[in-house]
């Protein structure tokens, strides 16, 4: 349901947690570079929407996408507003920039705002321990704080991994019985520990919001959030609607494969909210503006936190921080059957990127990417362009095993960041400590590529037939990382 690794989500396991394209930079090893003085971004209106077009047109017809409604806009110009594809392909309707799409994950941004109006209220606290407003959850001995379900860092574990879980996806779940696939689980690591995108606390926490509030979670966010902020097309989503003004949900396969159906209370406050392309846009400027929390609560949440060793995961509440062309971005995804989205904001620039689509096959983050390098004048990345070369290099089964191993990437900010490659089957995969894996293509000369982004390289060091450093670029940034003995 799902941006820097951090992830965002992937719409096919809803689902899976966060994708391994995630966020802005797809490894969110990357999230923290900057790699320039800041340039502002000062592309004209005219200019920006003949690119921004071509870019939508390509993502469809290479993605297979059914529709995409997007949003950019900076400051108090709209540089694109609009929608291209089918929003019901039956009906043979074409979708607008009010259509209206279930946005998954992006939905726990207004989950932890929702929990951060609480602690404002001192109706929560941060340090406060899940049982005090779910006692009914096991706990098997551990303290749960709820700081640890924003960040992702309770150890529990997440339902959408359970194998009974799709299941019951025609079932109408209260949050009780959705959180009850895991109550008997082990947890995945001591609380506080570790990182691991995980929907089950996000359905924990709406439960906690109810408890403290005394209102329904979609009572509570409307009568908070929507009408006061004037989302007008903002809402819970319905499992089942005949209203033109939503769109449909599409999976892969021919023209108007309909998504798998799974009713909208099993992601409840982790993925269930619905929304448009332009209320999603306003949404973000009220957060930066200080009109949903206060400020020093948004920086919580668009910040990145810590483990309780020090260690610096790639994930705020709800949100994920990252840089680009020297300014900070504010991201997340989304995926849930049949939808997907992606929305960056840039404070600096006060500039919103939304995408929506009403299709579960592929994220639209690149597009959002791409969008985000044309408001600042820099190339877009062409899709899979670092790794479909026609004849690509063959890497020997030794070759493999030497780069094999973990390293210590030395971030600019004076941070270390671990990061392992290693076999997933016969997959060569790159992860960095608290992100998801991805997978790494072989270039030649030790120097790999990946899918997401094609400005990216991990070059090794050779030395006696044996990586003793990875060496990463990225947008004009380059950091280096010795091998771990």
């Amino acid at each position: 349901m799902s941006s820097a690794i951090v992830s965002l989500d992937s719409p096919s396991h809803w689902i899976n947690q966060m994708s391994r394209s995630s966020l802005l930079a797809g490894l969110a090893v990357l999230a923290g570079f900057s790699t320039a003085t800041a340039q502002r971004s000062t592309i004209t209106r005219d200019a920006f929407r003949q690119r921004a077009d071509s870019l939508v047109y390509t993502y469809l017809a290479e993605s297979k996408a059914t529709s995409a409604s997007f949003a950019v806009i900076r400051g108090n110009d709209t540089l694109a507003y609009g929608a291209h594809g089918l929003a019901n392909v039956d009906a043979w309707r074409a979708p607008t920039a009010t259509t209206i799409y279930e946005i998954g994950s992006n939905t726990k941004q207004f989950t932890s705002a929702a929990i951060m109006r609480l602690v404002e209220q001192g109706r929560v606290k941060m340090d406060d321990d899940l049982s005090k407003y779910v006692p009914q959850f096991p706990l098997q001995g551990k303290k749960v704080s709820i700081h640890q379900l924003l960040n992702h860092t309770s150890g529990i574990h997440s339902y959408t991994s359970s194998p009974g879980w799709q299941k019951t996806w025609n079932d109408v779940l209260t949050p009780d019985a959705i959180v009850k696939f895991v109550a008997a689980d082990t947890f995945d690591f001591a609380p506080g520990s570790a990182y691991r995108y995980n929907n089950t606390g996000y359905v924990l926490l709406g439960m906690v919001i109810e408890k403290a509030s005394g209102k329904k979670y979609a009572k509570y966010l409307d009568e908070q959030f929507f009408k006061p902020l004037g989302l007008k097309q903002t809402s819970y989503c319905p499992s089942k609607t005949s209203d033109p003004a939503f769109a449909l949900g599409y999976s892969k396969g021919s023209l108007g494969t309909r998504a798998q159906f799974m009713d909208l209370s099993h992601p409840f406050a982790a993925g269930a909210l619905c929304s448009t392309v332009g209320d999603f846009a306003k949404w973000q400027r009220a957060l930066d503006g200080g009109k949903v929390v206060s400020p020093a609560s948004y920086a919580l949440m668009s910040t990145a936190d810590t483990l309780n060793s020090g260690r610096k995961i790639n994930y705020g509440f709800g949100l994920v921080p990252g840089t680009f062309n020297g300014h900070k971005t504010v991201s997340h995804t989304g995926g849930i059957p049949g939808f997907a989205s992606a929305a960056t904001y840039v404070p600096d620039d006060s500039l919103s990127i939304v995408v929506f689509t009403n299709f579960d096959g592929e994220s639209p983050q690149t597009l959002v990417q791409n969008l985000l390098r044309v408001a600042y004048a820099v190339a877009p990345v062409a899709k899979g362009a670092a790794v479909t070369q026609a004849a690509a290099p063959s890497l020997s089964t030794a070759d493999r095993d030497a780069i094999i191993g973990s390293y210590t990437l030395q971030l600019p900010g004076g941070q270390a960041l671990p990061i392992k490659f290693f076999l997933e089957g016969t997959t060569l995969m790159a992860q960095a400590q608290g992100q998801p894996a991805s997978e790494i293509k072989y270039l030649g000369n030790y120097v790999f590529g990946v899918s997401f982004d094609p400005a990216v390289r991990f070059t090794f060091t050779m030395d006696a037939g044996k990586a003793t450093k990875v060496t990463l670029l990225q947008g004009g940034a380059r950091v280096e990382g010795p091998r771990v003995p």
